[in-house]
């Protein structure tokens, strides 16, 4: 279900300085500055949004791919917003190109302040579109920040004299929340709820609701119950097992390690072979992963979107290494074809490995986060490899 807000236009003004708090008189973003700045003149409207700390859009995928793992992880939700500047080729065609960046800048900073206040992932995501991404909230919160920023825009009074939805400059906003499954299906909602602000008068925030936990069904389909079977359970699993065996570690001072393993490249895998050929090729990931960890004791789980962890007990940094290589060997050995992948014809993942001894001095979010960095280094460095932070 859809909902839509919409407000009325505001007064014309030739302002360039706003106050985001509401506070009268408080100027919170001044684009002066950046009126007449050399930087801008002489290296770029992309360089200026470099030095105001907003992403670019090969930032912003990397950074969806690191939130939509950790969110796997957490349990948590992730949200997308996609913000659109309306009438933006009018601008262009009546104010010229110079004219259309100083506005972005102008956009920019009014999105920033608020991303900011809210720890969201600020991204220029392509011409007149800014990307944003946010964990961790549930989705009224997501929506409030979405017309948080649709007013902080609104109110920067931005003239746009040639807008058939206000005078000054407007943002169409689309919101889609998910607790992780599918990247590409995120994105794809946050387009439909975009396109739906669009379609129903532009100025205004479009947002995706889905029930909670829209990932769990009620039903287990085939795959999980497959992955059930081989007793290969999920990230509610985890987070008890996790505890379990930090605890049992730190009692009897032995060695816990966490390997993070990713199916290489599943989105491309996904739309060359289907989605049911996609689940046929993780469930063979997953019988290597399950049969390495029978012959060393370790425990395997799935976190959704071709991403599994394993957990070992016991033995030493280079015992937990070897284990990591022979998943490698095994899945290798499969030999499951991959045309759509990039650094192999077959079926390949990238491997991030932590360990570390529970103790009163060391926590367990940060054998999870440096598993996470090693894993990500593993991506990072070309992907079909395994990647070492101790």
């Amino acid at each position: 279900m859809s909902k839509y807000i919409q407000t009325e236009d505001k007064a014309d003004s030739d302002a360039f300085t706003f106050d985001l708090d509401g506070e009268e008189g408080k100027a919170v973003v001044d684009i002066a500055e950046y009126r007449h700045s050399e930087q801008a003149e002489s290296s770029g409207f992309e360089k200026v949004m470099s030095q105001m700390n907003i992403a670019d859009r090969s930032a912003f995928d990397k950074k969806y791919e690191q939130l939509w793992l950790d969110a796997s992880m957490d349990g948590s939700s992730l949200s997308v917003l996609l913000c659109e500047i309306d009438a933006f080729k009018s601008y262009i065609d009546n104010y010229g190109q110079q004219g259309a960046s100083f506005m972005l800048l102008v956009v920019g900073l009014a999105l920033k302040n608020i991303c900011d206040k809210h720890g969201c992932f600020l991204a220029h995501y392509q011409k007149e579109e800014f990307g944003i991404l946010l964990k961790g909230k549930d989705e009224e919160a997501a929506l409030n920040i979405a017309e948080a920023l649709r007013s902080a825009v609104e109110a920067s009074q931005t003239e746009h004299k040639f807008s058939n939805i206000s005078r000054v400059v407007t943002l169409s906003i689309g919101v889609s929340s998910i607790y992780p499954n599918s990247m590409s299906m995120l994105i794809e909602k946050a387009n439909n709820t975009l396109h739906q602000a669009r379609l129903s008068g532009r100025n205004q925030v479009s947002v995706d609701l889905p029930p909670q936990h829209e990932s769990a069904s009620s039903e287990v389909s085939n795959f999980k119950q497959f992955l059930l079977d081989m007793q290969i359970t999920d990230q509610a699993s985890l987070k008890v097992n996790f505890s379990a065996l930090w605890q049992e570690c730190q009692a009897e001072e032995e060695l816990l390690s966490m390997i993070i393993c990713g199916f290489d490249f599943l989105n491309p895998y996904i739309e060359h072979y289907g989605k049911q050929s996609s689940e046929d090729a993780l469930l063979i990931v997953a019988c290597a992963l399950q049969q390495t960890c029978e012959k060393h004791g370790g425990f395997v789980y799935y976190l959704d979107d071709g991403n599994f962890i394993v957990l070992l007990k016991g033995g030493n940094a280079t015992r937990a290494l070897k284990i990591a290589e022979q998943m490698h060997q095994f899945i290798a050995e499969s030999a499951t074809e991959h045309k759509a992948s990039e650094v192999s014809d077959a079926v390949t993942v990238s491997i991030g490995l932590s360990s570390i001894f529970p103790s009163e001095l060391t926590t367990m979010a940060l054998l999870r986060d440096e598993a996470k960095k090693a894993f990500h280094g593993a991506i990072k460095a070309g992907r079909n490899q395994t990647n070492v932070s101790f």
